[in-house]
């Protein structure tokens, strides 16, 4: 008997802690602080491997996507370079997730956690 309630306890835990669809949608940031921008470039340079990116300072405020652009290249007198450029946008999207706001790359579907933002269901 104590071996089949101990079962029934671990499957229990094991469910209670699978993450619930309907807790994770689209979301918006609520305040648009220095410290959560810059906790968004952070994520976003580190899902584009670069050293850092340039962000509007609502970015994410209003709408759940973000479309980065490769930034065009220059000459030395900062003249655009001719020529195409091949290289496709980088998509994400701000969810909310068990009350979380988690940023997805969503070419990847990397996620990268924000924990000091503040975010709502959109």
């Amino acid at each position: 008997m104590r071996i089949v309630a101990l079962s029934a306890l671990v499957i229990l835990s094991a469910c209670a802690s699978v993450a619930d669809p309907a807790q994770e949608g689209p979301a918006v940031l609520t305040e648009a602080t220095p410290e959560t921008h810059q906790e968004l470039v952070k994520a976003v340079s580190a899902a584009l491997n670069v050293p850092t990116v340039t962000l509007a300072a609502d970015a994410l405020t209003t709408d759940s996507e973000l479309v980065i652009e490769r930034a065009p290249a220059r000459d030395a007198q900062g003249r655009r370079l001719q020529g195409r450029e091949l290289s496709q946008p980088e998509h994400f999207q701000l969810i909310q997730a068990n009350n979380r706001c988690v940023l997805v790359q969503v070419r990847t579907n990397a996620r990268y956690e924000l924990p000091g933002a503040r975010c709502r269901l959109k």
